[in-house]
């Protein structure tokens, strides 16, 4: 691993390095040259991203203030770019694992400035921002809601017996109760869910109103109902899950709702730029070829590639940003702070 995130950092440094000097006005700025490995560059701007991480370690800052100290932090990074240039020498940029890493950067990078950067908060509107709000108002504004597990039995007698036996039973062990509701539950709908109720409130109608009584009169997750009449028999009701009623406010959860729209917004621009890109881009599909594709089974190595669709998030492709891409992976292999 190691390897290839050294090695992609290589590619995208070697492709996007600048040769800006030391800064005009004689002051040291973020692009100032240090020191120079071959045709590597390093700025002031790759020893700070160093020390960046450190940030909450005012102690590790200090120990850096000397001249000596500042040389020893240079060194870690002439030793990383030694080795960078070495790898280069010897081929590595044309490892198909380095390309994979270095394509897999620039999309993300690529995605983020042309396309999402330019998709702002700000676009989404006051009015999409409320239809959405009224439109899943259920995952702002809803009632209590409990969920049960039943076991229904025709006869009393029957349903007394069973009932002991769910009452000896640990009250988290679902399984053992999912068991009791295989083996006595006369309740075809509710049985083939392992006697799952699904969850409703106090005013549903999909449940007679003593189950939903019982059920509601339930405390802690895995108590017991006694049995509860019914048209169809006796209930036996496990309590399996309790969400307590909600009311937010849209002001409370506007920016929530923005963030999302935004991410769909940005990902609508991102499929339109791609259809469009497509139209000058020649692409050739095999399906004879792609029918044969199998699979490795679960658990079995894959060839590693990007996630579909996956390109959120800024990338760098700077010098500094590709080295700390390997750094922050624990590929640092110079001296650490």
């Amino acid at each position: 691993m190691f390897r290839s995130l050294l090695l992609a950092a290589v590619s995208l440094a070697l492709a996007c390095q600048t040769k800006t000097g030391p800064n005009p006005q004689g002051g040291v700025g973020p692009q100032t040259i240090l020191a120079r490995v071959d045709d590597l560059p390093i700025t002031t701007g790759d020893v700070k991203a160093l020390l960046a991480r450190y940030a909450s370690q005012p102690f590790v800052l200090a120990r850096y203030s000397s001249i000596e100290k500042k040389k020893e932090l240079l060194d870690s990074l002439i030793r990383y770019d030694v080795l960078a240039l070495e790898a280069r020498k010897r081929g590595y940029e044309r490892d198909p694992e380095v390309q994979r890493v270095a394509k897999e950067k620039m999309v993300k990078l690529f995605t983020q400035q042309q396309i999402f950067d330019k998709v702002k908060l700000s676009d989404v509107s006051e009015a999409d921002v409320e239809k959405y709000y009224k439109d899943h108002a259920s995952e702002y504004v809803r009632p209590e809601l409990v969920r049960a597990s039943e076991i229904l039995v025709k006869d009393r007698a029957k349903a007394l017996k069973v009932l002991a036996q769910a009452k000896a039973l640990p009250p988290v062990d679902m399984k053992a109760f999912r068991d009791l509701v295989a083996q006595y539950s006369e309740d075809a709908d509710s049985k083939q869910r392992s006697g799952d109720l699904t969850q409703f409130d106090r005013k549903t109608t999909q449940h007679p109103p003593a189950v939903v009584a019982a059920t509601f009169a339930l405390k802690e997750i895995g108590d017991l109902s006694d049995l509860v009449p019914t048209d169809k028999g006796f209930a036996l009701l496990k309590l399996t899950e309790r969400k307590p009623a909600l009311s937010r406010e849209l002001a409370e959860v506007k920016l929530d709702i923005q963030k999302r729209l935004l991410d769909e917004l940005r990902s609508k621009k991102r499929n339109e730029f791609v259809e469009a890109a497509r139209k000058d881009i020649n692409v050739e599909i095999y399906e004879d070829q792609l029918a044969k594709l199998e699979f490795a089974p679960s658990g079995a190595p894959e060839e590693h590639a990007p996630a579909p669709g996956v390109v959120a998030g800024p990338g760098g492709a700077s010098p500094s940003a590709a080295r700390g891409a390997a750094h922050d992976a624990g590929a640092m292999v110079e001296k650490q702070p």
